[in-house]
């Protein structure tokens, strides 16, 4: 153990020696009062800065370190595949029809100790994402789709709309839990899939990828 880069049995000499001088227990004192201070500051460094940070997109389970205090997770759903959008036009009409690209798939983990249970939906999926703060349409990015246009009033005309209208992305679930009860659990968990895109439209692609996102202290 050193103490300001001093040896235990230095700084005892100093400090505690029946024999030690004012200037002695002074200097003593100031390397003690430095490492206090020093680790201190480890100490603040550690709590305020996560050890561990963790990105998943494949897998099924996560053991948290031995060590941990706390965790942070974010839990995205995949996005949805790229639609193709078409509309129809009449003289007073106008008619709108999705050719949709397939659902994101939910993003989920869990640990029963924890009472953590948290779904991120996939973009396009009915229902609710749970088990944190849920912001919507914030997880995996939908997939890339197209607006194409005809009338029939005028039937020689067409439009091909190609500027990008992307598909719906999926939820993003966050939670924290401050305890230290985190450590050496395992979470398990499955990342939602992204949706297929509608090959219809040639440039559409695919959504992304969801993802669970995992912060240590």
């Amino acid at each position: 153990m050193t103490i300001n880069n001093k040896s235990l049995s230095t700084l005892q000499g100093l400090v505690t020696a029946t024999s030690t001088t004012e200037g002695d227990f002074r200097t003593g004192m100031n390397d003690i009062l430095a490492q206090v201070n020093a680790n201190q500051e480890d100490l603040a460094v550690a709590v305020n800065n996560p050890q561990v940070i963790t990105t998943l997109t494949s897998g099924s389970t996560y053991t948290i370190p031995s060590n941990a205090l706390a965790i942070y997770i974010r839990a995205a759903g995949g996005g949805k595949g790229g639609n193709k959008y078409t509309r129809t036009e009449d003289e007073s009409n106008t008619y709108f029809n999705v050719s949709g690209g397939a659902n994101g798939g939910d993003t989920t983990v869990s640990n029963t100790a924890l009472s953590l249970s948290i779904t991120a939906k996939g973009g396009g999926q009915t229902g609710s994402s749970s088990g944190g703060t849920v912001k919507l349409r914030k997880g995996g990015e939908g997939g890339k789709g197209a607006t194409e246009g005809s009338s029939t009033h005028f039937p020689n005309w067409t439009q091909h709309l190609l500027s990008n209208f992307y598909s719906d992305n999926g939820d993003l679930v966050s939670t924290y839990i401050n305890s230290s009860s985190v450590a050496g659990k395992s979470l398990s968990y499955s990342i939602g899939a992204g949706g297929a895109e509608n090959t219809s439209y040639l440039n559409s692609t695919a959504g992304d990828t969801g993802y669970l996102e995992i912060w240590v202290w």
